[in-house]
């Protein structure tokens, strides 16, 4: 079965057409896991970002914590565009959302076999 990465670009209360990406996104990940697909990461970039401040009781948040501790799959967030484009605290982060960044993300998708973007 395949390795795969997930990027997930709009924020979890985006407007719409974005507004469903995290849903789906996350949707897709759980169909992936019962595919018998492995999931390496799921990369939190641009307005994505914001996942890791919003309260858990956001369903789309909520739903990613569930699913990252059920799996064990990191659920990293680029900290450049957290700290520089929206102010963030990347030490205050909502668990388990951890610190990464472009790197890490071209890491992982270069040993991945899909790379699939929401």
């Amino acid at each position: 079965m395949a390795r795969i990465v997930i990027a997930l670009h709009a924020a979890p209360a985006a407007d719409v057409p974005a507004q469903n990406r995290s849903l789906l996104a996350y949707h897709y990940a759980q169909a992936a896991l019962v595919s018998g697909h492995h999931i390496d990461m799921v990369f939190f970039y641009s307005a994505a970002v914001v996942h890791a401040q919003q309260p858990a009781e956001t369903q789309a948040v909520a739903l990613w914590q569930a699913f990252a501790h059920e799996h064990n799959i990191p659920l990293v967030i680029c900290n450049t565009v957290a700290e520089t484009g929206y102010n963030m605290n990347v030490d205050e982060l909502v668990a388990p959302f951890q610190n990464g960044g472009l790197s890490e993300f071209s890491m992982a998708a270069a040993a991945a076999d899909h790379v699939i973007q929401f």
